[in-house]
Formats: structure tokens, sequence, C-alpha cells
């Protein structure tokens, strides 16, 4: 057992690389897995690392896909043994052409306009 790294000052940020938020997997399908992922895209700022471990390797073909579709990086990918872990950079969010109105998925608050 290594010995755990001193906590962070109060006033310190962590590194840009560290990871904001470690999703531990297991062995879930894609489909606990995507739920997951985008439970937590929603709920951390954009640039964020998040890092997944997986036992399951069939969520390698679809996480990777999942990242292109939303411009997301796949920063790192390494493998021990049964378990691959993953870092994700979270993309920034997209930006609202001058004088455009967001659509409702940008602005849940407001659902009526479009």
């Amino acid at each position: 057992m290594s010995a755990a790294s001193p906590p962070l000052p109060s006033d310190a940020s962590p590194p840009s690389d560290a990871p904001r938020v470690v999703v531990d997997a297991g062995g879930e399908p894609w489909a606990r897995v995507l739920g997951l992922l985008e439970r937590r895209r929603r709920e951390l700022p954009t640039g964020s690392v998040l890092q997944i471990h997986s036992a399951n390797p069939l969520i390698h073909t679809p996480l990777r896909a999942w990242c292109r579709s939303i411009g997301c990086a796949l920063a790192a990918e390494t493998e021990t043994g049964d378990h691959r872990t993953y870092r994700i950079t979270l993309p920034p969010a997209p930006a609202t052409a001058a004088g455009q109105l967001p659509t409702p998925c940008e602005n849940p608050e407001n659902p009526e306009r479009s």
C-alpha cells in the first residue's frame, strides 16, 4: 500500500490535468456507463478531466465514439491486467451566436424559448 499524497491547502487548486472526478464503472455495461458520464458531464465545468476505471473491455469502442460525438478529448488510456483507465477532457460549452436565443437544451430553466 502506498502513502497517500498530502491534501492540498484549501486555497490551492489541483493541477489542470488532475481528474476532477473518478468514476469506477467496474464491469458495468456501456448503457450504465453512458448514464454516469452524461450526468458527470452536466455537473462538471468545461475543461475538467474525468477519469473512468472499467473492467468491461466492451466499453472501449462506444466510449471513443461518445467522445468524438460530443467533442471531448480522450486524453489517455491505460490497461492494467483486466482493467482499463480512461482520462477524458470535457469540451467547452458551445458558443451561442450573437443575438441568437439559446435552445431549450442550452437554457433548461426556460423551455419555452427556442
